[in-house]
């Protein structure tokens, strides 16, 4: 399935306008943005429907209540997407969270589902002092599993999931992780969007 989609997570200092990245797919392109403040959001969305997006995912460090803000001005054939975390990783998210707050987070990751990815290659840091964030592309959820529970091995206190993995996906890297690290989840799943299917979690509010 062709979809362009976008990834928008907020970092301290960052400035929209500049701070972005695309990756190129076989199955389209994937533009990330970072973002100063969730104030930003609805503008940043809306540039990206504009220029195509269909997924529009917001990071698990910009309330779900910007959701239907977003949805708002990106018009009914783009799906808004928002990261939370299940029961499971409640109390490693919250520890993050603290850990951020003191100023002293651990390394964040954020897994990108990638067809044509290589995980060694397919990879970059962004830093915005004091969060680090890795960004790694996988080509499928087996080797998304594989990466979160190495990660989660190597002290990443934050695991985040982009790019529409299916349920089952998701499932086998909450799995993988094993509660080592929080594993944030968009609010629907690669799935929804197959043609024909009724697409319920992934609607806003």
């Amino acid at each position: 399935m062709h979809i362009d989609k976008a990834l928008i997570y907020e970092a301290p200092g960052a400035d929209p306008t500049i701070d972005r990245s695309v990756l190129e797919t076989p199955d389209g392109r994937i533009t990330i943005i970072a973002l100063g403040d969730p104030i930003q959001a609805p503008a940043v969305a809306h540039e990206l429907a504009a220029q195509g997006a269909k997924l529009i995912e917001l990071c698990g460090g910009i309330s779900p209540a910007w959701r239907p803000k977003v949805s708002a001005v990106v018009g009914h054939d783009v799906k808004v997407s928002s990261v939370t975390f299940g029961i499971e990783s409640l109390q490693p998210a919250a520890a993050y969270n603290q850990a951020f707050i003191d100023g002293k987070p651990p390394l964040a990751a954020f897994i990108i589902l990638k067809r044509d990815a290589e995980p060694e290659r397919d990879r970059f840091v962004t830093s915005f002092p004091p969060l680090d964030t890795h960004f790694i592309a996988v080509p499928d959820g087996a080797t998304a599993a594989e990466v979160a529970a190495r990660l989660a091995r190597e002290g990443f206190g934050l695991i985040e999931l982009y790019g529409g993995f299916s349920t089952e996906d998701v499932a086998e890297i909450i799995q993988a992780v094993d509660g080592l690290a929080p594993v944030g989840v968009g609010s629907f799943a690669l799935d929804a969007l197959q043609p024909g299917q009724h697409v319920a979690a992934g609607r806003a509010a």
